[in-house]
């Protein structure tokens, strides 16, 4: 079963709340709605959570802004309101992300996942390029293009719906297996083909045996000759 990461969505008018859930939830996320600050407050202290999206209200005005500074020092905010309270809310940090309203869907979804991108730590081994070796995610073919020890960077055919939050990438002919966060996903430009994207991610949650397969099969791959 593939796993989720779980935004908290505190916007206290309930159709931009729905909306705003409903576009997360295309793109793959667990949304968890709230329509007041303590609702919201109580969501966060009690369950684990990946991300925050909350209104500017909520965090000024309305208890999330006294509730654990530690909290949000370790896990990513994104703040939506006016100018005047995107002013405010640069107080609070780096973890703190405004998005002025109102927000497009391609405008927020690029910023939840910088958001979330920005939250994770940085690359602790080279990454390599790679001759394209064929893998799968969730049944759909793809091709390994780079790899780290901590991740890899793939081509698939062009709908970003199959790459949820978090995949299990497999290459069937080496019986490899391992799970894989998604960090990034780039659609194709003009100039390049439209029938693929690329997408980037980390290794997690993965068995010691994975590691170690996933560990044999990089080392293993001959290095991209470039002509």
């Amino acid at each position: 079963m593939s796993f989720r990461l779980r935004v908290v969505v505190g916007i206290p008018e309930v159709n931009e709340s729905r909306l705003l859930s409903s576009w997360l939830e295309a793109d793959g996320y667990e949304t968890v709605q709230h329509s007041t600050a303590k609702g919201a407050s109580e969501e966060i202290a009690s369950q684990p959570f990946d991300l925050l999206v909350a209104h500017s209200s909520f965090l000024l005005l309305g208890g999330l802004r006294g509730f654990g500074r530690a909290r949000f020092a370790e896990t990513p905010v994104i703040v939506l309101g006016d100018a005047t309270s995107g002013r405010h809310c640069a107080a609070f940090g780096s973890q703190i992300m405004f998005v002025e309203t109102p927000v497009d869907r391609t405008t927020f979804i690029c910023m939840v996942t910088l958001a979330l991108m920005d939250a994770r730590p940085e690359r602790r081994s080279v990454r390599r390029t790679v001759s394209p070796f064929e893998a799968v995610v969730n049944g759909a073919r793809a091709y390994i293009i780079d790899v780290s020890r901590e991740g890899v960077r793939i081509e698939l055919p062009q709908d970003c719906r199959m790459v949820t939050p978090q995949f299990v990438l497999r290459v069937p002919m080496i019986g490899v297996g391992v799970t894989v966060e998604r960090m990034w996903t780039r659609s194709p430009r003009a100039d390049e083909d439209i029938n693929v994207m690329w997408c980037g991610g980390q290794l997690v949650r993965n068995t010691t045996v994975a590691e170690q397969g996933w560990q044999s099969f990089i080392d293993a791959l001959p290095t991209a000759t470039t002509t």
